[in-house]
């Protein structure tokens, strides 16, 4: 069956940004392993960093994902006292999540080598090439 040049041309874009996607998330996720972490709660937590105290509802929003995965990924790290939850003064039925002092310190000793790997990654374009890819994404993205 032959294809279309763009039909071609999108199916040559599909896998290199699945070969590109692939590489980048094993590499974060051998580096957040060694620090016994998952790509979610990593996110987690650099929400949490970001946004301060937030419902788990928002957290979920944020990060594109299920409440259910966020209330497991909320109770592996309430486990090890990297977060905690706490009832809204507002609304009594919202329970937020915070940063702990330890997750902002664990958050503090990965954020610089999660740089660096994504670093390793990016040197392989110019700092041109990386803005217009950037650009190129979010386009893509919406």
């Amino acid at each position: 069956m032959a294809k279309s040049t763009k039909a071609q041309s999108a199916l040559e874009l599909w896998e290199s940004l699945a070969k590109a996607y692939e590489a980048v998330r094993r590499s974060h996720t051998k580096h957040l392993y060694s620090h016994k972490l998952t790509g979610p709660q990593f996110g987690v937590l650099e929400v949490l960093t970001a946004k301060g105290s937030i419902p788990l509802k928002r957290i979920s929003e944020q990060m594109n994902v299920t409440g259910a995965n966020i209330t497991c990924v909320i109770d592996n790290l309430e486990k090890e006292d990297l977060v905690k939850r706490v009832p809204s003064k507002q609304d009594r039925r919202v329970i937020n999540a915070e940063i702990t002092a330890k997750g902002k310190q664990k958050l503090d000793k990965i954020f610089p080598e999660h740089v660096k790997n994504i670093q390793s990654f990016a040197t392989k374009l110019s700092e041109n090439e990386q803005k217009t890819l950037a650009k190129l994404l979010k386009k893509l993205a919406s």
